[in-house]
Formats: C-alpha cells, structure tokens, sequence
C-alpha cells in the first residue's frame, strides 16, 4: 500500500523525526518497504483572479484576460481553457516560470494581443492528470491572491509504501497505521464518530440472500440525484494521486479514499440497472458475467454472485458488469459493503486474477467499520456531489462464523515474563494493552484480554504477548538465550539417524538437497493426488502456496522444472521434511510425518569422449539408487516392489513399497499425460518413502574379507509371466538362509514360443569365510534349490 505521509500525519503526530516515525512503523509489524519524496518540479506559479474576460475579436476559441495577482498592474493573459470566465481564483505562471520538461514562460505576441503569462491545468504543472486537459485549475475565493502555488498546495510530500503480512491487515489503511504510531508513543488518536446523516428518501432495495449456507453481513443504500460528473475535489484528488490511486470518476475515488483511508472496500452500481432485488447467491455452472469491452468471464458453482432477477451485477473484488457500472448518464447510485467468508475469496482468486479489493478481503475486513464506512462514504458523496440518501438496508447469515469478536484470552503475567526473559511491571502492560484498545480485566495474576475487533489474528495468549512486543520494542528485550530441555523419543531418534545416513549416500550418489516450501500451489497438488483431501491456508503468501503439501513431489518437480528452465536438463534431487494430511483424530485435525523424497531427470551420465551412446535415466536407477539407500538402513530382507498404479504415475512404471508387508512409499516415472502441465522431461522418475514404519537401523558392521575362493553357478527357468521375479528371488534367499550365497538376475527373456512365459537367467555366488566349498556340496544344494522352485512355482530348468 502506498499513502501520503502527510495524510497519515493527519490522524497522528507523534513530533518525532521522520527516520524514526518509520521506524516505529516496521517495528509495528508493518514492512516501511520504500520512501519517496516527491515534490514539484515547477516554480513561478502564483494565484490570480481573472477581473476581465471577453472574447478575442478574431478568434472565437480564445479569451482576452485582465488578471490580478494582488499588484497594482493587471496581467494581460490569452487562454483557450474550457471553463476561463470572470471572477475565478486560477494558477497563473508569470514570466520567467519554469514549467515541467523545463518549459520557460515568456511574455508573447500571440493572435494580435501580448500575454503576460499562462493559466494553468494540473496536466501543465505535471500534477493528477495523465492527459492533456482543456480545463484550468480552479481555487476557492478564500484563497489570498499573489500566494505561490507551491506553498498553497503543500505539495512537497513524501509517499510511504509498506507491505504487511497476513495476519496484519489493519496494517492496509492509515487508520490501521494510526492505531499502531499511537500505541507506542503512548498517544490517542481521535475516536471515529458516525455521521449524522438525514434521510431524504424512503426508497431502498431489498436483498435477499438464496442459498442458506452462505455466511454474509450486507448493508447497502440508495443515494439519488447524485451529480457523478463533478471534478474530483483538490485535497482528495492530491492524496490518492500520491496513492497511486486517482481515477477519472468521482465516485471511484471517493471509494479508493475510504478504502486506503478506513481499511473498508465498498462499490457502487448504478440503481437504475438493479431490477427489483439484489439477490446472494452462489453463480450457475457456466454462468457469465459481462464486462466493460465485452469481455466475458464464465464462473462456476463455487463463486458467490450479486445478481438481480435477470442478471448478475457484481461479485466480490469490485468486478462488476458492464450495465451496472456508474457512467456519466448515471443519477442514482446504490452504495454497499459486506463481510464473506474467506473461502469464498479464494474461490474468486482460482478463476480471476487478484485487484487490491481483492486482497483486502483475502487478508481480512474489521466488521465493526461496515456501518460507519458506508454513512462515512455517502457523507463524502453528498457534500461533493449532491444526493438524497436513503435508509440503511442490512441483511445477515451465519454471521457468528465470520469473526473471532469477543474472543477472551487468558494472559498470565509469568509467562509473559518466562518468554520475555525479564519482568515487565503490570501497570506497564496494562497501559500497553489499553493503548491497543484491548478490552481488559485484571486478576492477581492473569488478565482476561478481549483483543479489538481488527485484530481478529489474536486467537491464544502467545498472539497477545507478541503483541505486546512490538509495542514494548524488541531492542528491549533479553538477548540471554532461553533454557529448557528437549527430550528426543527413540522414535525421533531413529528418524534422524535414518535421514542422515540416507544423506550422506545420496549425495555420493551426486544428488542434491533441497528443500522447498511446505506451501505448495494447490492445483499441482490436485494433479498429483486427485483423490487427497487439501488443507487450505486461510491467509497463504500467494495463490501458489495456499496448501499444505501431502507430499514433497510438487516442491520437487517444481525444483526440476526450474531448473530445467535454465538450461540445467541432467539433475539429482532429494529432500526430506514433513507433510500433511487431514486426521480428525490428531491435534487441530492434522497429522505430520516425516518423508524421504528423490528425484532424477535427464541424462544418466554427462556428455563426454569417452562414450558416445548417452541413455536417460530410467526407472532401475532410482529403484537402484533407492536400494543402495534402505540396504545401509534397514537391509532389503523385508523390502518388497510391488506393481501398481498410482496417481500422477506412469501407469506401467510404477510400483509401491512395503518393509514388513506394510506400505512406506511409491516410485515411478512421471505419468506422461502430466508431463506438460507439471514442465518436466520425458525421463523423470520419483520416489517417496514414509518414515514411521522403521523401527531400528542396521548397524554398521566392519567384516573380514574372505581369502577362500568364491564359486559361481548359473540357471535359466521358465516361469509363467503372473509370477513375480522378486518372488523366485525371496524363495531362492529363504533356502540358501543358513549358507552365504550371493544371488542376482542377469537376464530376462520371453517371446511369442514361450506362450505365457519368461525365462529367468539366475546367478548364485558362493563363498565360505573358513573353507574352499566342494564341486559335490555346490552341485547338491543347486539341485534342492531347482526342487524347491519346481515345487513352489512349477519352473521348468532350461538346458
């Protein structure tokens, strides 16, 4: 947000330096993100009254002028301007003036008369106006001839711009700002009183809220007879030009100033394109609504409308249809406001971009300055545009859910002091919490604290003693570190140890580490997992990270994708942190567990001299790089790949993982039907293995190296294609379990001949650590071994 440091001075003064008014601010909580001067670059203007005008006798587009500047001598001007007539208060440079873009101001003969000067518009002074305008600047007859305009206008300034977090949004208005610069400098601000505004008209529009569950608080009024074409008053067109919000329409601006000044959106729609009601209600699949340029946007059944009995109007953000919108021809206006619900904000933010409106309700509205935002509103309207108010309509549902007001907190004194590292007296922090308008009764040793109602982020009592931080001033405080004890479970223990190891062999592998956001974009998480319930943050950074991860794929694939986009095709990642599902048993309805996660993409090895054929990485690299990672860990006795399809997986490369028959994780190629959406190469492959399952780690045992001989037999097997090769695997390992033998697959082969089969080349390595073994003994345990296996699966020996 930016402002005008003049206008917030406006409501507070504390008579500090500046350097330290902007200290206080960001040791508030609200970011000071950027100070800009900005004055005038014009001089030699001063304030005159035109005392004679008549038309050039010759030119029927131009006037003659007599005009006073508060000398004894008149000024002769020549001036085209719109609305140039006697007895006005305009801007006049003399000669010698120095204008924008460095135009100096001379004394001319122009069409037949001298001119002594020039009158000037905003647009000539390089002020408000983005184009040339045809109107010259008019000033109030109380304002003393000969003054410079500079110092009349007090257009030196400076424009703040800050940005606050989520859970600050009474940082987004100076009222907000106000109420924080009070607080510490232990001062108050004036309090915000109503408007006594009369009712002139009876007429009103009633609204009607369809759908039940919607939780809304509307208000809404007619103004008639309002005069939109009038000029934007000079104080408020110079503050919201500061503010980067100046518009052409004068009831826009009068909205953008109460929104900057208040924190409170409004909007305006021309009452005579609202047929009969306004009805709430949520959009129909499909439905549109027409935009100014004929620009059309198609909803849906999650987005809250406005619409009367033909049409929608508007829905939240300001975004309002081409007919509603106020126009020159419009004569009467219905101004509103309201709370929602913030899923409701979201749901808008998936199918339209984000405007400021927008953000103000992502972030959060004081449901206590509706009323006086929009009586503070037409208060403006009528004084600068005339109009015949009518009476206040207010409709509500399911209000209660919309606001934590009146949420008492216990704030115990000792932990105050235990978290602070010091003792801060009571009678301190009772002028502290008064000084933020919280609503306080004190106890001999706790406060119950009812926090104001635009700090509905205060939810437990460490959000209040934070608060009271920043006003007490964290400089202040202890740099002593606390003290306390941290027991580790076993659990924890074994989890850290696993995750180091795994470490330590992946990056020898030539991966590595990152780690990314435990906020991911929720729809690369609906890719990824259709079939997972999301955890949506209420106020998350930005649209992209407003879900918990259930996964770190997408915190991956994003990495990849990433680097992809810069040049970098052949990468190794791993990362491992936790992630989130919904378990309405655990606290707050969310579980946490730790995962192991990897991925690889591109080549398998650089490009080189050495070899010319470089492949992709393919779905036995990761699964090997992946063993080497659980046989240091655990063994891969009790691992089991078993085949299956899996959400955001190539449906025929992909398989589960189990350790003692229970699931632990998934790994597979990225489905290529997700390929484009998620950025990534053809050759990415995954894996992610859960933690919780592993109840020790294998030791690290040193061996000696045998010095006997070691002796090799080969087999090749038929087996029927339904049977796994894990399966042959695991049967030869339990029969050889007492006699030190290393077996390995070394070919896989089927064809049309072997109808419904595969055959399986088979090697087995012996080796004794205390004996040469005998050609008879080999032979004999090889032939038990092809009995068992004919037995168990019917293998049929090839010869």
């Amino acid at each position: 947000m930016k402002f005008s440091e003049k206008w917030l001075l406006e409501w507070i003064n504390p008579k500090v330096d500046r350097s330290v008014l902007y200290d206080q601010i960001s040791s508030s909580g609200i970011e000071v993100e950027s100070i800009e001067k900005f004055q005038p670059i014009f001089s030699g203007v001063v304030v005159g009254q035109i005392v004679q005008c008549i038309l050039h006798p010759k030119f029927n587009n131009l006037k003659i002028l007599k005009v006073d500047i508060g000398n004894e001598k008149l000024l002769n001007i020549i001036c085209g301007a719109s609305n140039c007539r006697n007895n006005i208060k305009v801007a006049l440079a003399l000669v010698g003036a120095i204008l924008p873009q460095n135009i100096k101001i001379d004394r001319k003969f122009f069409k037949g008369e001298f001119s002594e000067g020039m009158l000037c518009s905003f647009f000539e002074l390089g002020l408000f106006d983005s184009v040339k305008s045809n109107r010259i600047i008019e000033f109030s007859k109380e304002v003393p001839l000969g003054v410079d305009v500079n110092d009349y206008l007090i257009l030196k300034d400076n424009i703040v711009q800050v940005s606050v977090t989520s859970n600050r949004p009474d940082g987004l208005s100076i009222l907000g700002i106000a109420r924080n610069i009070a607080a510490i400098n232990n001062l108050k601000i004036a309090p915000l009183k109503n408007k006594l505004i009369s009712i002139d008209t009876q007429k009103k529009i009633d609204i009607d809220i369809k759908n039940k569950k919607i939780s809304i608080d509307y208000i809404g009024r007619i103004i008639q007879n309002v005069n939109v074409n009038i000029d934007t008053p000079f104080w408020m067109k110079k503050k919201l030009f500061l503010s980067n919000s100046l518009s052409e329409n004068i009831i826009t601006n009068i909205i953008h100033y109460v929104l900057i000044e208040l924190g409170q959106p409004l909007n305006a729609l021309d009452a005579d394109d609202i047929n009969d009601r306004i009805i709430i209600r949520m959009a129909d699949n499909q439905e549109k609504i027409i935009l100014k340029d004929n620009i059309q946007v198609n909803l849906n059944e999650e987005i809250l409308v406005f619409s009367d009995k033909y049409k929608i109007l508007s829905i939240p953000g300001n975004i309002n249809s081409y007919s509603s919108e106020i126009n020159k021809n419009t004569k009467n206006i219905f101004l509103s406001t309201f709370l929602i619900d913030k899923k409701m904000i979201i749901n808008i933010l998936k199918k339209i971009n984000s405007n400021k409106v927008l953000e103000y309700y992502r972030y959060g509205i004081d449901p206590c300055l509706q009323n006086y935002a929009v009586e503070y509103a037409t208060d403006l309207i009528i004084k600068i545009c005339g109009g015949k108010p009518g009476p206040i309509s207010n409709k509500k549902n399911n209000v209660s859910l919309l606001s934590s007001i009146n949420n008492s907190i216990r704030l115990h004194h000792e932990t105050l002091n235990q978290i602070t590292g010091k003792i801060i007296q009571k009678d301190f922090i009772m002028n502290i919490l008064h000084n933020l308008e919280y609503k306080l009764v004190f106890e001999k040793k706790y406060w119950d604290v009812i926090p104001p109602s635009w700090r509905f982020d205060i939810l437990i009592e460490e959000d209040v003693i934070s608060d009271i931080l920043r006003i007490y001033g964290y400089n202040n405080i202890s740099l002593s570190p606390l003290q306390g004890s941290i027991n580790f479970t076993k659990k924890s223990e074994l989890t850290n140890l696993f995750l180091d190891k795994s470490a330590i062999i992946l990056i020898n592998k030539g991966y590595y580490e990152v780690i990314t956001y435990g906020f991911v974009d929720p729809i690369i998480q609906d890719i990824m997992f259709p079939n997972n319930k999301k955890i949506l943050l209420s106020n998350p950074i930005s649209q992209d990270m407003s879900c918990m991860r259930s996964s770190l794929w997408p915190g991956l694939l994003k990495t990849v994708s990433y680097n992809k986009n810069r040049q970098q095709k052949n990468v190794r990642f791993f990362e491992r942190g936790l992630c989130f599902s919904v378990d309405k048993k655990s606290n707050l309805g969310v579980q946490q567990k730790m995962f192991l996660s990897g991925v690889i993409s591109g080549d398998y090895i650089k490009e080189n001299w050495y070899s010319h054929e470089i492949r992709k990485v393919d779905f036995y690299d990761l699964k090997g790089d992946l063993e080497s990672v659980l046989e240091q860990i655990c063994g891969l006795e009790d691992i089991d790949f078993r085949p299956s399809k899996i959400h955001g997986l190539h449906p025929e490369q992909s398989a589960s993982i189990y350790f003692k028959n229970n699931f632990i994780g998934s790994i597979g190629a990225v489905d290529p039907r997700l390929e484009k959406e998620l950025n990534v190469n053809s050759a990415t492959f995954l894996f992610e293995i859960l933690l919780n399952h592993f109840s020790y780690v294998k030791p690290s045992k040193i061996q000696e190296v045998s010095k006997f001989p070691s002796i090799r037999r080969d087999i090749a097997i038929l087996i029927s294609d339904d049977i796994a090769v894990s399966d042959i695997i695991n049967a030869c390992k339990k029969f050889f379990v007492k006699t030190v033998v290393e077996i390995n697959i070394f070919d896989l082969y089927s064809c049309e001949e072997f109808f419904n089969k595969k055959s399986l080349g088979i090697s087995f390595v012996f080796q004794n650590r205390k004996r040469t073994l005998q050609e008879n003994e080999i032979n004999l345990m090889m032939n038990d071994c092809i009995g068992a296996l004919k037995k168990i699966f019917q293998v049929i020996l090839r010869k």
